[in-house]
């Protein structure tokens, strides 16, 4: 499970007029400001609004559309005016930076890391336009990129636990899990009671072997945690105790993790390789199906299900999940493709 914390911003009032702009729409926009200045921000928004109206080139109205709408978290719309803002202006660098944050909240980190790797070479090198640029990278798997960017922040500022946390995240998918783990561990220094840094930590140790030292960050993760927080730190409890061989206790732990996410294919994959440990093949599968049917490309799931299709000598069943891993990704699924079972 990705997790991360994001920055909360306040809404900039942008200001770089460069166009002679109309009267009326000059008289509207410095209203809408003075309206944004006394907290009134959907009187704001309409008078920005209207100032597009009397003058359709009036790019910083637009900006400041765009800040409303993502504030507000309708980022699609954040997108659009950030995007009639740029073909007014392709020269200003607060065009590039609101795109590059609306189309990374938008969900299009491509988009995002175009807009702001342009708006960095001219200049935004401030520590939000480097952090959502490290974020597009981390989205888009150019792992090294953002942590170039993120250690830029940190030469300026390392009192934020979400630099730290994104830096070690990008260790982590890079395999410098002794990097990844001291990261975690500044974040939780600057946040002492981040239940995202106690995860990062467990998980970090547990995949780096470091077994034992994964229960006390469980346990003190747990004390704080809700929703989606709670439910990682049940699945890094269940794979502590798959780990320890306690396989009834990491059983009660995913199964404490259903029951609040009865639609969660992390656990259910885990339950399947946890079934699979005490050969219950049948079982095993039929945790793989739930998780497939709902989410189809899940790669885990084709790989367990080979595994206990190939314990039930189901051979051609097994070379045919492992195919599927294969295709999106799974390395150790080519292992077994080419072994002798699939080539017989």
């Amino acid at each position: 499970m990705k997790v991360f914390l994001f920055f909360i911003f306040l809404i900039p009032l942008v200001s770089t007029a460069q166009v002679k702009y109309n009267s009326e729409s000059k008289k509207l926009y410095n209203k809408a400001v003075k309206e944004y200045k006394a907290g009134k921000t959907l009187e704001a928004l309409e008078l920005f609004e209207a100032c597009v109206v009397a003058d359709p080139r009036y790019v910083e109205a637009y900006l400041n559309i765009s800040n409303i709408k993502y504030a507000s978290k309708d980022y699609a719309s954040a997108v659009s005016n950030a995007q009639k803002a740029y073909s007014n202006n392709k020269f200003a660098p607060a065009v590039y930076a609101q795109l590059g944050k609306s189309f990374y909240m938008n969900g299009q980190a491509d988009s995002s890391k175009l807009y702001l790797e342009k708006g960095l070479s001219m200049g935004n090198t401030s520590e939000s336009d480097r952090f959502f640029l490290a974020k597009s990278y981390l989205q888009t798997e150019d792992y090294d990129k953002a942590i170039s960017q993120l250690n830029e922040i940190t030469k300026t500022s390392e009192k934020n636990a979400a630099i730290f946390n994104a830096r070690g995240r990008a260790n982590y998918l890079t395999g410098n899990y002794e990097n990844a783990e001291a990261d975690f561990k500044k974040a939780l220094e600057l946040e002492p009671n981040s239940t995202v840094a106690f995860s990062n930590l467990a998980n970090t140790v547990l995949v780096s072997g470091k077994t034992d030292d994964a229960i006390g960050y469980i346990e003190k993760g747990m004390i704080d945690a809700k929703d989606d927080d709670k439910v990682q730190m049940l699945i890094l409890s269940g794979n502590y105790y798959h780990q320890k061989g306690e396989f009834e206790n990491a059983s009660k732990a995913f199964d404490d993790a259903m029951a609040l996410d009865a639609k969660n294919v992390v656990v259910l994959n885990n339950q399947a390789a946890l079934l699979l440990d005490q050969d219950q093949y049948e079982s095993a599968i039929s945790k793989c199906n739930e998780a497939l049917d709902i989410q189809p490309e899940m790669m885990e799931a084709y790989f367990n299900r080979g595994i206990a299709n190939e314990m039930l000598r189901k051979v051609e069943q097994a070379c045919d999940d492992w195919e599927h891993a294969f295709i999106l990704g799974s390395e150790k699924a080519e292992e077994y493709l080419n072994s002798a079972t699939c080539n017989e």
